[in-house]
This record gives structure tokens, C-alpha cells and sequence, in this order.
């Protein structure tokens, strides 16, 4: 399904959010990062969040399962002068090729409905962080009710889905999303999921009315 999207993948994005994922991964990245350390992101996609990060630390590595998405990253960064920070791989999520301890923060974005299994992918993350560094994790929401969830939700199942099949081609591609964001363990769930790996002050910082969050966990 992703290399099926990824020529239109960042287009769909500006649409379907308004514009706003860009500023929703820069705060991602302030809430992740030292200065000038080592970063990780997993799912890379087509590496917007890996180059916001290359502003703030000295090296970045970008990893993705998806050949093509990689293409278009590696492309980005070199248009943009940043080949020299950004080293993208295609690896597994799940088995992260990486020794323990080895990245100073570790940020996915639109991620964590899509792994098979949520509580490896985490435990991997914080195995690769060093201790101290914190794990951030910027995810679709649920706002929990009234106005601005009813309008949300609408939004999500009923436009979503015509706007990513006309811009991208693809009808099951974004008939999936609102399908996977529903379905998917709520804030409190997933923080006590954090607290059961391991993870301390963990925390979520909420964006656009409750439609996305930022969750965050120190090693």
C-alpha cells in the first residue's frame, strides 16, 4: 500500500491536514530533541520528520520498510543541502538494526496504527535510546466529544477518504485510514502501555482540538 502512495503521499498529507502536519512535526521534534545529538525516525515515510529533526541535531538516521519512500527522502534531503546529516535505511520497525543505547531521542509520525505489533515497536524504540533520552511518538486522535468530535469524525470518514482517492488514485489506501484510526487504543490506553515497557514521565501533548497528539516517554 505505501509504494503505491508514495509519489503522492506528501501532497495528500498537506491536503487532507490543512497544512498543518508541518507544524505538528515541529513540535514533535522540540519536545524530542537535544541539541545537536544523535536522532532516529522509524517509518520515515518520505523523511519530512527526519529533516525537521537534521535542524536540530548533528546526525539523523531515517528508517523505512518501503524502498520507494526511501527514494524520495534521500531526495528531499539532497535538494535541501542536508545529505551529510540524514542517513536513510529501509529496515524493519520491529527489529530495529541498531545496538542498545545507540540514539539520543527516537520520534515516529502516523505510526503506531500501522505496526503489527504496538508493544514491540515501542520496546524497541526505548532499547535504541540512551538512558534518559526520550521516545515521541506523533499520532492521530479521537477528540472525545461534542461539536468538534462529531465535525472530526465526519471529517475523517466521510472527506478523507474522497480527498486521498482523487489526489493519490488509490480508494483502499485512504478508505484505510479513518478505519485505523477508529479502532485504535485510546490516550489513557496507550499510556499505560508506555508505563508497562518501561518508559518514566510519561506524558501527550494535545494539538488541533484533541485530532492529534504527541505522546511522549523518557528511557
Amino acid at each position: 500500500m505505501f509504494s503505491r502512495i508514495a509519489p503522492a503521499y506528501d501532497l495528500v498529507n498537506r491536503f487532507m491536514s490543512w497544512g498543518q502536519d508541518t507544524h505538528w512535526r515541529r513540535v514533535a521534534v522540540d519536545l524530542a530533541c537535544t541539541e545537536q545529538g544523535r536522532a532516529l525516525d522509524v517509518a520515515t515515510g518520505t523523511g519530512d520528520l527526519a529533516l525537521e529533526l537534521a535542524r536540530h541535531n548533528s546526525s539523523v538516521v531515517g528508517l523505512d520498510f518501503c524502498p520507494e519512500m526511501i527514494k524520495l527522502g534521500k531526495l528531499k534531503a539532497s535538494r535541501r543541502e542536508l545529505t551529510g546529516k540524514i542517513d536513510f535505511i529501509v529496515g524493519d520497525a520491529l527489529t530495529l538494526p541498531f545496538e542498545d543505547n545507540s540514539f539520543d531521542c527516537a520520534l515516529n509520525g502516523f505510526v503506531l496504527r500501522n505496526v503489527a505489533d504496538v508493544n514491540l515497536f515501542l520496546t524497541e524504540l526505548r532499547r535504541v535510546v540512551k538512558p534518559g533520552g526520550r521516545v515521541v511518538c506523533l499520532e492521530l486522535s479521537k477528540p472525545s466529544s461534542g461539536v468538534i468530535g462529531v465535525l472530526y469524525r465526519f471529517y475523517l470518514c466521510r472527506i478523507v477518504p474522497i480527498l486521498g482517492c482523487w489526489l493519490s488514485g488509490d480508494r483502499k489506501a485512504y478508505r484505510y485510514l479513518p478505519d485505523s484510526v477508529s479502532s485504535f487504543i485510546n490516550i489513557a490506553e496507550l499510556q499505560h502501555l508506555m508505563k508497562r515497557i518501561g518508559f518514566h514521565q510519561v506524558d501527550y501533548k494535545s494539538l488541533n482540538w484533541g485530532a492529534v497528539a504527541v505522546h511522549i516517554g523518557v528511557k
